[in-house]
Parts: structure tokens; sequence; C-alpha cells
């Protein structure tokens, strides 16, 4: 079985390169951890072994002899035969404790130095050339006699004036060569000392310098997970993951939540528990790692992006089981809690918001009214897929009746019925008609046939007039189904803004069947922190 170096960018393989030695790791776990940090690796067993940063240090973990000096070997002849291919290979000396030294990212190459420019001095007159001779040769033979402690004052004094004339260069070299070879003098023996000194302590820097970098890739996360201060700065973020307009919006809602949150436990039972007591029926259970904010982030963002629970525990660091727990837990205590705000206005409080485009041609408007459909997935109940499918969308849909006061803010969530259900018996179950006043008009398209249902508590019905026979219309009853046109387009802008929360496009899961109420009354509720509609 050929060998295989183990150090990260070196592809020799025993097979490929016979002339290589391959050398096992050494038993002492401090020499072991020396050689783990040389070659910037680290036992990893804590992931699976077909993972990429999977690593274990085993009898066959080796490091081809590429990796090690000429002088980490043990002097003389002795050789040791590679079993696999019967060639002697080198012996690393053990006992000096010698590790791998040589890598592709030590391997840098020295810049070359430019030549230097050869400048000539002037030359001097005959008089000062001879006394520079002169001064030089005393030197010469003060170096001959102290053995080269004379070399430091012959520099110093000919450093002044520097002469190309051969009697000068003669000289020169043989000053040189009095004292150059024997390194006798004390002054190079203190200075071999000092560089081996600092060899030693660089070599110790390199290898505190090796074991930080190979500390902090390790401890480097995979990736920035997030969290409500990355956003917080920017205004448009916060309108992009959560749908809030801006910062001051989001904690707005959040504040008006946070005390209820502080008390609650994730959900953790059955979602046949009731919803407008989110305190029981639910197991308590561990406190999540996430702060309270970034809970409510977590939760905006799988109501407002749709995103999936992995997606979600990918960005936040937690599990899948925790995501959907933080969900159900947290759209349950919003719609316990904004259940408890006044979302019927008064007829007071419609009155002072009224737009003028209202207060001219229907002052007495109460709420604008209009059902919508959501897509889901087909039930695996035969039954639920005969009530559920409308022909309307020749889809299987629950259908939900939504009013909106006409300043635009959404005062009436009805109950999640089936698709197959008509707009009047829709009206009729939903509660609508007992909390109208008489004197009231409700605004509604034409398929709202509730005029009787309204007659009887004193309320007015505005819809666009219909077309008998086969005459055309008369000039009055087009511009009536233009005013009204002209005012109710504003519940379908309305319905594309509780619709622009993607947890309710496309299908819906059979697993949030239901819970679809409360999704579609939460996600409609968060739309009137977006503002008014009407101006």
């Amino acid at each position: 079985m050929p060998h295989y170096c183990c150090v990260p960018l070196c592809n020799h393989a025993s097979d490929k390169h016979p002339g290589l030695s391959w050398h096992g790791f050494p038993s002492d776990p401090a020499e072991k951890k020396t050689w783990l940090v040389k070659i910037r690796r680290d036992e990893r067993t804590d992931v699976p072994k077909d993972h990429p940063e999977y690593f274990k240090v085993s009898g066959a973990t080796k490091v081809c002899s590429a990796h090690f000096k000429p002088g980490d070997y043990s002097s003389g002849s002795r050789k040791r035969k590679d079993k696999t291919t019967d060639i002697e290979r080198n012996v690393l000396n053990r006992k000096a404790k010698v590790f791998p030294s040589v890598f592709t990212w030590t391997a840098t190459k020295k810049p070359e130095r430019k030549e230097p420019t050869v400048r000539l001095a002037p030359e001097a007159p005959p008089a000062k050339r001879r006394k520079a001779q002169a001064e030089v040769m005393v030197a010469s033979s003060e170096t001959a006699a102290c053995g080269g402690s004379g070399l430091d004052s012959s520099a110093s004094d000919s450093d002044d004036e520097v002469f190309t004339s051969p009697s000068h260069g003669s000289a020169a070299g043989e000053s040189s060569g009095l004292c150059g070879g024997d390194h006798c003098c004390p002054c190079f023996k203190k200075l071999d000392a000092e560089l081996e000194l600092s060899k030693a302590k660089l070599e110790e820097l390199q290898c505190r310098y090796d074991a930080l970098e190979q500390e902090l890739y390790f401890s480097k996360p995979s990736h920035t997970n997030m969290s409500y201060d990355r956003i917080k700065e920017a205004d448009y973020m916060v309108n992009y993951y959560t749908g809030f307009s801006s910062a001051l919006m989001f904690m707005a809602c959040f504040n008006f939540l946070h005390q209820a949150a502080q008390s609650m436990r994730l959900w953790k039972g059955s979602a046949s528990a009731r919803e407008d007591q989110p305190q029981e029926g639910m197991k308590r259970g561990p406190k999540p790692k996430l702060a309270l904010i970034d809970q409510f982030l977590l939760v905006m963002m799988r109501l407002r992006l749709g995103l999936g629970e992995v997606d979600l525990a990918f960005w936040f660091e937690i599990s899948q089981s925790t995501v959907s727990r933080l969900t159900t837990s947290w759209v349950n205590l919003m719609h316990h809690k904004f259940k408890q705000l006044p979302v019927w206005l008064p007829r007071r409080t419609i009155d002072r918001l009224m737009p003028p485009c209202f207060k001219v041609w229907y002052p007495t408007t109460r709420v604008i009214i209009d059902c919508t459909e959501f897509f889901i997935n087909t039930p695996t109940l035969f039954a639920r897929q005969s009530a559920t499918w409308s022909n309307y969308k020749s889809h299987n849909t629950v259908k939900v009746l939504i009013g909106i006061a006409p300043h635009g803010h959404v005062t009436f969530v009805s109950d999640a019925y089936e698709g197959s259900i008509s707009d009047k018996s829709i009206t009729e179950s939903s509660g609508l008609i007992g909390v109208l006043e008489a004197g009231d008009s409700v605004m509604a398209d034409k398929g709202f046939d509730i005029k009787d249902l309204l007659v009887d508590v004193g309320v007015r019905l505005n819809i666009p007039p219909f077309k008998s026979g086969d005459r055309q219309m008369v000039p009055e009853d087009l511009m009536a189904t233009k005013k009204i046109a002209a005012v109710r387009i504003h519940v379908e802008r309305k319905m594309q803004r509780i619709k622009a929360y993607k947890i309710l496009a496309g299908n819906i899961e059979n697993t949030l069947f239901d819970h679809i109420h409360t999704l579609v009354f939460v996600c409609s509720m968060l739309t009137n922190f977006e503002g008014a509609l009407v101006a």
C-alpha cells in the first residue's frame, strides 16, 4: 500500500516518487504537537470521516523527506530498508527532536539586490597619497602583530578617503588577508554568539507564530451569524428583512411584545392548544441561546421572506427544530397580544381619520370588505380536498374576509374558511354584522349580496350597480361604479401588502394548515405598522 504525504499542498506518493523516504509522527505528545503545528494541521475527530477537515494521526500517517533538511538525518551510513519498495532510506535523528521545516509557504525567494554603483574618488595629490599609503602599511603591521585587533581602526581611518591606485589596493588586500580566515578575534566570537542567540529566538518566535496562526484558522466560524445588530443601522435592510419601514418601527413593535416575550417558553406541545391563551397547553422547554430581539428578527424573516427553517437555522446557528418552535411561539404570542388591541375602531376615530375622497362621496363608510384566498397544498383527507376546492381559483384554497377602514388600516380579519364557501356565507359567519352600528355603511364588491343582512341592523351597502337585462348602464350607474371603484381599490392594495409576507405566498404547507388564521391575522396587523394607505 503506497504512502501519501499528509502535508497540505503536497501531492507526493511513494509509488510515484520512489526516491523519497517516509517518516511517521513521533510518539511523544509534545513532539507530535510540534509536527502538527509545523505542517499547519490539527487533529479533527469531531466531524465525520468523509468530511474534508477530518484528520487523525495514525501509524499510516506519513511526512515525506521533501519537508526535512539534510541535517535532520542521522550522520554516518545508517539507513533503513523500506518494506514496500525494498529501497534503503535515510533515518531521522529522533534524538535531536527534529521536525519538518521545508514547505511551499516557507520557500520565499530573496529579492535580488542591485549591485552598488562604483564611484571613483578624485585622485589625491601625491603628498596625501603617500601619507595614506603609509597609514595603511602601519595599520597592516599592527593587525599582523595583534592577530586582527586593529581591523576596526584601519577600516575607520580608510573610510575617510578612497583611492584607486594599484598600491593602495594591494595594501588593502594584504591587510584583509592577515586577519580574514581564522576568526580568532574576540569581536568575531562575540558576534557569533549573538548570531546564534538571535537564531534561537527567531526560531522560537516562528514556532509561536505558526501555533497562533493555526489556532486562529480553526477558530474562525464558517460564516457570520445573523443578528439585529448587523442591520439596525440601515433602514433599508430592516425593511427588506422584516417589512418594517425603519428600525424605529421595528423597535416599537418589539417593545410592545417584549414584556410578554420575557416569560415565554418555546412551544413544545400539540397544535390543538388554545391560541388565545399561549401560556396553557404548552410544555416548558429550555430557554434558547438567541436574544429576544434576534428571536423576533428570525420570526419576522420567516414571515416576510418566507425563508425555510433549514435556511434560518444556518444563518442563526441553531437547530431546525428550534426555528420551528420559535416561529410557533412568537406567532401565537403576537396573535394573543394583537387581539388585545382595539382593532375595530370607534366611529369618532373613523371620522377623524376619514380621507377627503370618502368625506365627499361616502362619509358614513365604516369598513371596506373583500375576501382573499390563499393557495394550500392538496390535503390528504378527501373530505377536506372537496371542501377547500375553489372553482374561482381552480385550486385548493382557504378564504379569509378582511375589512379595512377608509384610511387603510386593517380593522377586521375573519377566521380561515374552506375555499368553497361563498362571500355571503363567510360574511354571515364571520361576526362582522355584530360589530356594525346603525347608520354605518359598508363598501364591497358585486359578489357580496348581503343587503338583506345589513338592513336588519340599519347598515347601508355600497356596491357597484348591476346591469339589468341587455340594456346598457345609464350614466348615473356608470358614475356610481367609477366612484366606488376609485375608493374601493385601496382594499386591493392592502391585500397586496398582506401577501407581501411570503409565508402566505405560493402553496401553504399542510403543516401550517391549522395556523393559517393566526398567520393571516398577524401579517394583517403587521401591515398597520407600515403607515396609512390613503392620505
